[in-house]
């Protein structure tokens, strides 16, 4: 009797695209990785997943952020944890798609995927890389670090000519911007010939620098501002200290343009200041005014004596306007005043009830809350990838209006309402990325063995007798999007990154034992 194979499962391939500028995002190369995928999963009987995709779309692998901080990192984390079996193929159109390191560094990333138990195929030439093929037929090695030696130089090469692109700009930046980004109270002109000063934004900064001359401090400076129902200049809904601290120092209120460049020799990107360029900017405060702020700055000294350790920093939430909670310290002593949470909308002064949440008895309330946080985790919910291909399809549809708007320009001229209408599309589509972008995050945090490995660190890290709150806070930062703080009832609500809509909750103290 033939047996029949009607029972047998088929392995598991996921797709992997990358292109590194959104221009591509808008030509063919999207589609033309995807349906290689499509098609050589079809003709080799592999089981195609079309929900769990990795894409690192406008991502350079030059330096190897895919790898690092992309969803080619997230691919290695999903087999690491078994999310992903071993088994399983990687599909990616060509090996320069995975690195354009130096040869010897993306033959490592091609090994450690093949290590891993995955099958790495290569669309364009249908090779087949194994850990048994690249130990076995020195061909295959020889062919990965050919392409590998083709794409660094591809790459480099292309990386030499932008900086030198870079290096003439500057040379000229006396006779015409860099770029069209300015403080925010610069505006480009329409024929990108320099800046003009925002009238209403310009006397906002006179402001601030007169009333600093008066002695009122940065805090004090913010408060008003957002009292006086003053707009921030940008994104932002307050004004902030921090803000106000940056805009003092900041010499482009003279005129002066101070430009970077990238240094990456030590392993890592660094800023490095180049030559000052005096007249760059048109100057909104005089010289000896910005001198007289800057000696007052210099003069004096910060408080340093109380670390700003804080086992919630950056996800505690105001539960009544949803703002940022802060630490600070209240009262004075040798000790330095006991910590609180409180909302920044609040502290700022600009409408939201000022209520102080104790550090330590949250602290406390986490630690001995540790193991019920596996009770509480909620299940990985499949909608989250649908609500991600949304969010794409959302801002390709917008990238392809900028495109007819910008092919109408080309034809019938700069028209104001052409030109208007493209501004108010480049800012849906960067609003629509940054959703697509946060969409990718929690579809990508969905998978259940990594969440369970996570928690078991976090409960680890919890119940060790030293405790490392920088540690606890990014492990946390791993499993949930926020953390509101709610002093008026005294409970804490766990927004879990796979399940934004199913918090958990904890009592940290009751009301009535502070005042």
């Amino acid at each position: 009797m033939r047996r029949t194979m009607k029972n047998v499962p088929k392995a598991k391939a996921y797709s992997y695209i990358r292109f590194s500028t959104p221009e591509q995002e808008r030509g063919d190369s999207l589609r033309r990785q995807t349906d290689a995928a499509v098609r050589y999963a079809a003709v080799h009987g592999l089981e195609l997943d079309d929900k769990l995709t990795f894409r690192d779309l406008g991502v350079s692998a030059f330096r190897g952020a895919n790898e690092e901080t992309g969803r080619l990192g997230e691919f290695l984390a999903a087999v690491h944890h078994g999310d992903i079996p071993k088994g399983s193929f990687l599909l990616v159109e060509s090996l320069d798609r995975l690195s354009r390191q130096k040869p010897r560094k993306a033959v490592k990333v091609l090994e450690r995927i093949c290590e891993a138990g995955i099958t790495v195929v290569t669309l364009d030439d249908g090779r087949a890389y194994t850990e048994e093929t690249l130990d076995e037929d020195p061909m295959a090695l020889l062919v990965a670090l050919l392409v590998a030696s083709r794409a660094y130089e591809e790459s480099a090469k292309k990386g030499r000519r932008v900086a030198l692109a870079w290096e003439n700009k500057r040379a000229n930046a006396n006779s015409k911007p860099l770029t069209s980004r300015a403080p925010g109270w610069l505006r480009l002109r329409e024929d990108r010939s320099g800046f003009d000063l925002v009238p209403e934004r310009a006397a906002i900064v006179r402001r601030i620098f007169e009333q600093t001359l008066e002695g009122r401090g940065q805090h004090a400076i913010a408060e008003s501002l957002n009292r006086d129902a003053i707009p921030v200049f940008g994104r932002g809904k307050l004004w902030h200290r921090s803000y106000i601290k940056k805009m003092l120092a900041d010499a482009s209120v003279i005129g002066v343009y101070l430009p970077h460049r990238a240094d990456r020799s030590g392993g890592k990107k660094l800023r490095i200041p180049t030559q000052p360029v005096e007249g760059y900017f048109p100057p909104v405060i005089d010289r000896e005014v910005f001198d007289r702020v800057s000696a007052l700055s210099n003069g004096r000294t910060a408080n340093t004596k109380n670390g700003m350790a804080n086992i919630l920093a950056g996800l505690a939430k105001c539960p009544r306007c949803g703002a940022t909670m802060t630490r600070v310290n209240k009262g004075s002593g040798p000790k330095g005043g006991r910590p609180y949470l409180v909302c920044t909308i609040a502290k700022a002064g600009a409408g939201c009830e000022y209520q102080a949440s104790p550090c330590d008895q949250i602290e406390l309330a986490i630690i001995n809350y540790a193991s019920a946080f596996y009770a509480s985790a909620p299940s990985a919910d499949a909608a989250l990838q649908t609500a991600w291909d949304n969010a794409r399809s959302i801002a390709e549809g917008i990238g392809v209006e900028i495109d007819r708007i910008v092919d109408a320009i080309r034809e019938t001229g700069h028209s104001p309402v052409l030109l208007t209408e493209l501004r108010r599309l480049e800012q849906l589509h960067d609003d629509a990325e940054r959703d697509a972008a946060e969409a990718e995050r929690r579809a990508s945090a969905a998978t259940t063995n990594r969440t369970n490995n996570t928690l078991d660190k976090l409960v680890a890290q919890l119940t060790s007798e030293v405790r490392d709150i920088a540690a606890i806070n990014a492990t946390m930062r791993q499993l949930f999007e926020k953390v509101e703080v709610d002093r008026s009832t005294g409970d804490l609500w766990f927004y879990w990154k796979h399940a934004p809509a199913e918090p958990a909750g904890i009592v940290y103290a009751w009301p009535k034992m502070e005042t």
